[in-house]
């Protein structure tokens, strides 16, 4: 009992600060790095530079204080070709973990980097291994390539291809290269031509590189760790690790142990050549395994003399973010979250972006469940995209959501883990998270550099779970507060607007 109280007076007291910071409204109080790099990339894109320089010093005084102000990707030491090419898609300047990582990985240092979530960590290590592991001159001709040279592991096949296409798009790609005027058509490019990057991401892209010749000069793959054992081991291996000169390990802790056991396998052959020579290996994460894991990667010879990265507010979910929960029994949940959405929709106006969606259900059954009677409760309202794991076509649904084809996306933890959606508006959760690094990743889908809204992340609890968010609130450091449960469409509107009254009705029968 007094644990309980003492977590709620806890919470109460952040949530007074918070309010004091956010009333004074100034940059001196705010926290939140990836709302300061935001801003300071549309200050510089409205050419307001003394506003810019406020928020540079501003972001000065949350990190290490030393950083370069002036650096730009070309004085990190990032070739020509590619410097531009980043800031054509929009990553004019690097951020905090950028600077550092990229300062570390030119020089073909072994690195562990652990940063905030929404960051920009996959392109801390992208850029400065395209950039020294692949050195491409502007004028490399890909054929000349033996075999991949740079190996990027994920855990999901989601994740990986938007690191595919992320790649892709560093490359010269794009997605929408008739559009006159695209900043990131060809035209507009000065790299090397014809350099590939391709996924090794599910069984049929394992047998097509086994038997078809799929990475025939590929310099860049990136895979999951089965798909990549199985394509390293007989019968018909494909020579995966035989020129690799670097690999990148993203999301380290979000492997299951069958998956850790492959990875191990991978880079046993990838440091373990005949010639003796390792690739530098590149571990990276927003959350990292124990740390006695961390050692056993140095006792296993996969690092050597890493340097290890910490940027940010680390095992804390971004400052801007606000936090609350619903107190409601189990089977109201989906109807209470849709009446709370539609309340915040009403309560924003209609001046402002339309709202993006998350929903976390806690495994793949429950998402399952949940997706009917959520494209009936909300049909005409939004398009509901649904992703998981071992679901039908799970890249459509992630690429219905980040085209803004679908507003509102149902997910498991695993499926959304490490993706970079835009403007994610409203994180729900459906359960309560099972600890502190499960809450860290879901809500780190919102308050990601570049997203033009803060983030609301909304937990549906019971009674008896609410002691347990609170821990998780204590743990992570954020202002978590009660919303009661909004009134039922049906007893506002029944006396003045009928079409609301009639969307009540229609939620009592979808979604109870």
């Amino acid at each position: 009992m007094r644990h309980s109280l003492q977590l709620r007076g806890n919470v109460r007291r952040r949530c007074a600060e918070s309010e004091q910071h956010s009333a004074d409204g100034n940059l001196s109080h705010e926290q939140d790095t990836n709302r300061l790099t935001t801003a300071l990339n549309v200050a510089i894109a409205a050419e307001d530079y003394g506003l810019a320089a406020r928020i540079r010093d501003r972001l000065s005084e949350l990190t290490d204080g030393d950083s370069e102000r002036s650096a730009d990707w070309r004085k990190l030491g990032i070739p020509e070709w590619l410097a531009s090419r980043a800031e054509c898609m929009g990553y004019r300047f690097p951020t905090e973990v950028q600077k550092r990582a990229t300062r570390v990985l030119i020089s073909r240092s072994d690195a562990i980097i652990q940063s905030a979530t929404g960051s920009g960590k996959t392109l801390s290590f992208v850029m400065p291994l395209l950039g020294s592991a692949l050195k491409l001159p502007p004028d490399a001709n890909p054929a000349e390539f033996p075999g991949p040279q740079l190996l990027i592991v994920v855990p999901t096949k989601e994740l990986g291809v938007q690191t595919v296409m992320l790649i892709y798009k560093l490359f010269g790609g794009s997605v929408n290269s008739g559009i006159p005027g695209e900043p990131t058509n060809m035209f507009n490019y000065s790299g090397p031509r014809g350099v590939k990057v391709k996924g090794v991401l599910d069984k049929e892209e394992v047998l097509r590189a086994k038997h078809k010749g799929h990475l025939f000069a590929t310099p860049v793959v990136v895979g999951t760790p089965e798909c990549l054992a199985e394509l390293a081991i007989q019968p018909s291996a494909f020579p995966l690790c035989a020129c690799l000169r670097a690999i990148a390990v993203d999301e380290l802790d979000g492997y299951s142990e069958e998956q850790v056991e492959s990875l191990d396998f991978v880079l046993s052959k990838a440091c373990s050549r005949p010639s003796g020579q390792k690739p530098q290996v590149v571990l990276a994460g927003a959350t990292l395994p124990s740390e006695a894991q961390l050692q056993s990667y140095t006792h296993k010879g996969f690092v050597r003399d890493a340097i290890t990265l910490r940027v940010g507010r680390l095992g804390k979910v971004p400052a801007g973010l606000q936090h609350r929960y619903i107190v409601v029994d189990q089977a109201r949940k989906l109807i209470v979250m849709c009446r709370q959405l539609r309340e915040d929709l009403r309560q924003q106006g209609q001046d402002v972006a339309p709202a993006r969606v998350i929903v976390f259900c806690e495994d793949e059954e429950a998402a399952r469940r949940a997706a009917m009677p959520l494209r009936s409760g909300l049909w005409g309202e939004h398009t509901v995209s649904v992703l998981l794991p071992h679901g039908e076509e799970p890249i459509q649904a992630l690429h219905a959501f980040r085209d803004n084809k679908a507003s509102f996306l149902l997910a498991t933890p695993q499926a959304a883990r490490g993706l970079d959606l835009p403007a994610v508006s409203h994180v729900y959760n459906l359960d309560l998270p099972q600890d502190a690094v499960t809450y860290l990743h879901r809500a780190g889908r919102a308050g990601r550099i570049g997203s033009p809204v803060p983030g609301l992340v909304t937990t549906l609890v019971t009674a008896e779970q609410v002691q347990g968010l609170q821990a998780i609130a204590e743990e992570l450091e954020f202002c978590l507060r009660e919303q009661p449960e909004p009134p039922l469409d049906i007893e506002v509107d029944l006396e003045g607007n009928m079409d609301m009254a009639k969307k009540g009705l229609d939620d009592l029968y979808n979604l109870l």
